[in-house]
């Protein structure tokens, strides 16, 4: 308890029972900062002698002084140091555009790099929605609260939009408050319970191909793409990859005959198109080349090719088909749907022959194989419409029948 208190014009000092001087003083009723009436402590006790008793009534002074030329501003000492090392730790936390940048360099999944595809599609989210609201603050400043306010105000008819936006900055935040990240054991304030599955993901859309749809398309596709048709519906390839074929990857010869399938052509930020690794490691196989499709292709190699390492599929250059060429030119993909009356994709092609493999009997692993896919997600979707349908075709088939199944067991 204080011993002895010295009353002044201005605060009070006191005499503490170890011999210390405390200060503190009262905020003056009316004062601009609106405050009035707060009692002030100093943040720390003076010496247990006459010099302490002075520096406690300098220190009184002081934030008189203050009080008087801060006005509405004013703040106590332990709050301004509180704001000082608010500024002073924001200034060594990174801003969640500068971190974004540097998430973005050194992502990977499953041990490998982002694919420039992957990237082109994240700067996109960021850019157009993350930044804006982010991009200048320091990431231990994001509460909980702005990430609810600027979720409020996404896109909510656009389910992929927001969804892929939020899983966004959800993982970039993930990393940053990781044990090694540059916020360790802090709160990710992306909790917001079911946000990055909001509208859940859709199967993709995907149409089987009839016989009579497949002659009008080669009927109308461009007689140098019409191996494309071939190997995406025969052998599963996807658009990316036979865009990247060349000569030297196709051998006719070889028992059986086969596709080798290296390499893949994706777009980059700005649109740039680049070579890299098909979608996954299934993806790099040599694909078996059906009678059919090596019928076609031995025509379009004695047709359109020249060169071991020439592309199969060239634009008007030389350079890599581009995929809106491929649908907007004369005989192109917008072609052939006017032709079929239909918005078919490309896509659908190598689907198409997914279920036919399926329908044929063949297994999930052999289907997975066909496809060239890392994941049997997709080829279990084929193997089950297979299998939907033989039920709905052995039903109809046999719907009516009486076996007469009473005579039988009382038989």
């Amino acid at each position: 308890m204080p011993s002895k208190t010295s009353r002044r014009r201005f605060g009070q000092v006191t005499k503490l029972r170890s011999g210390r001087w405390q200060a503190r003083f009262t905020v003056p009723l009316g004062h601009p900062s609106g405050r009035g009436g707060t009692l002030v402590t100093a943040p720390h006790t003076f010496e247990a002698n006459t010099y302490g008793r002075e520096a406690a009534g300098d220190w009184l002074r002081a934030e008189e002084l203050r009080l008087n030329a801060e006005g509405a501003s004013w703040r106590t000492l332990v709050e301004h140091a509180e704001e000082e090392r608010v500024r002073a730790a924001a200034e060594t936390v990174p801003t969640f555009a500068d971190y974004a940048s540097i998430w973005l360099r050194a992502r990977k999944v499953k041990g490998q790099p982002l694919q420039e595809s992957t990237k082109r599609g994240y700067l996109i989210w960021l850019g157009k929605y993350l930044l804006p609201t982010f991009g200048e603050m320091p990431l231990n400043m994001i509460t909980a609260a702005d990430v609810v306010r600027w979720y409020e105000g996404l896109p909510h008819e656009k389910g992929k939009t927001v969804r892929e936006c939020y899983a966004l900055a959800k993982a970039i935040m993930k990393s940053a408050t990781a044990a090694d990240g540059v916020l360790p054991g802090a709160v990710n304030p992306f909790a917001i319970d079911g946000a990055g599955t909001i509208g859940k993901r859709s199967d993709k859309r995907t149409e089987v191909i009839e016989e009579a749809d497949l002659g009008v398309i080669l009927d109308t596709i461009r007689p140098e793409w019409r191996a494309m048709i071939a190997l995406a519906l025969g052998c599963g390839l996807r658009f990316g990859e036979i865009v990247a074929l060349r000569r030297s990857d196709v051998d006719l010869r070889a028992k059986p005959p086969v596709v080798r399938v290296r390499r893949a052509i994706g777009t980059g930020p700005g649109g740039n198109r680049y070579e890299k690794g098909p979608k996954s490691r299934a993806g790099v196989r040599d694909q078996r080349v059906p009678a059919s499709v090596g019928t076609v292709l031995a025509e379009h190699l004695r047709t359109y090719l020249t060169g071991r390492d020439g592309l199969l599929f060239p634009g008007p250059y030389g350079e890599w088909l581009q995929p809106t060429r491929f649908r907007d030119a004369v005989g192109g993909w917008c072609d052939v749907r006017e032709a079929i009356g239909r918005p078919i994709n490309f896509h659908d092609l190598r689907a198409t022959g997914a279920t036919r493999l399926a329908q044929s009997g063949a297994h999930v692993a052999e289907v997975q194989a066909f496809l060239g896919d890392s994941s049997s997600q997709a080829a279990e979707r084929y193997v089950r419409a297979t299998q939907s349908r033989m039920d709905d075709l052995t039903t109809a088939a046999f719907a009516g029948l009486d076996f007469g199944t009473t005579r039988l067991v009382s038989s």
